[in-house]
């Protein structure tokens, strides 16, 4: 089973192979690690990264650069030894201060530290990216509850809907007909996320509106509440869907399983 990536992944990575994590939190990732294809991918090349550092061999700093180093340590010694209230621990004469320090050790550090400051930036812009197209999911859906009508095409014939979007769209999704799960056609509409045209399928589960929104595929968004709205998400292999709804989450879940059971695989071409 390959599940959806969370946008904290890449720290939590970082913290089970620190051992930082408490002992539910590593139960539980160990469990997603047995489970998802994609995130066991991403933590052996976390692992081959961390063994590539430490297997980097081992040398001496230079004779030349390790004198400017305690030639430059002693002077500052010297002069904090000369602020009033500030002392400075004798070193024993006649012994030299041993540093074992190594030029590719120093490297590999530097390496390892931007390598993983470069995945932290780049996990908190993916994160802020995914946020903030969820937020532009839920601001459509509230403006299809402020108008008259949440959808451009009123129809509760998927026959009709997903015509209509393959008149308007490069790539239109299925509509199941999911009146039967409790969950009924009402019709469609076009949204815009970032610059982007997107499909919107609406349905209506008792007085409760959902929005279904299609994203390319490859996209993430992290399930949670915006503006009082709950948010859903998930992928197969034509698009991602992100529902928007006021039901409560184990509503939105059970919408996901029979849209999921609905929908056809697509037609091989």
């Amino acid at each position: 089973m390959i599940a959806s990536i969370k946008d904290s992944d890449e720290l939590q990575m970082n913290a089970y192979c620190d051992g930082e994590l408490d002992p539910a939190s590593a139960i539980e990732f160990e469990q997603r690690l047995a489970d998802d294809e994609s995130l066991k991918a991403r933590y052996d090349r976390l692992l081959s990264l961390r063994r590539a550092v430490r297997s980097l061999p081992q040398s001496e700093v230079p004779a030349g650069l390790r004198a400017r180093i305690n030639s430059k340590l002693d002077a500052d010694g010297s002069a904090l030894a000369g602020r009033p209230g500030q002392s400075v621990r004798p070193s024993r004469m006649g012994r030299p201060r041993q540093r074992s320090w190594s030029f590719q050790a120093l490297a590999a550090a530097a390496v390892f530290g931007a390598v993983i400051s470069s995945s932290v930036m780049l996990t908190m812009e993916r994160y802020d990216r995914r946020e903030d197209v969820a937020s532009q999911v839920v601001a459509g859906h509230i403006r299809g509850l402020l108008a008259p009508q949440p959808f451009d095409v009123a129809s509760s014939d998927r026959h009709t809907v997903k015509p209509w979007f393959t008149s308007r769209l490069p790539e239109s999704p299925q509509v199941p007909d999911l009146a039967a799960q409790g969950f009924v056609l009402v019709g469609g509409r076009v949204d815009v996320v970032g610059h982007d045209p997107v499909a919107t399928i609406v349905y209506k589960h008792a007085a409760h509106t959902v929005s279904l929104t299609t994203l390319p595929p490859g996209q993430s968004v992290s399930d949670q509440a915006i503006a009082g709205y709950n948010v859903r998400s998930w992928s197969d292999a034509q698009f991602t869907y992100i529902a928007v709804s006021d039901l409560p989450s184990a509503d939105l879940a059970a919408f996901e399983r029979v849209f999921s059971a609905g929908s056809p695989a697509p037609e091989i071409k």
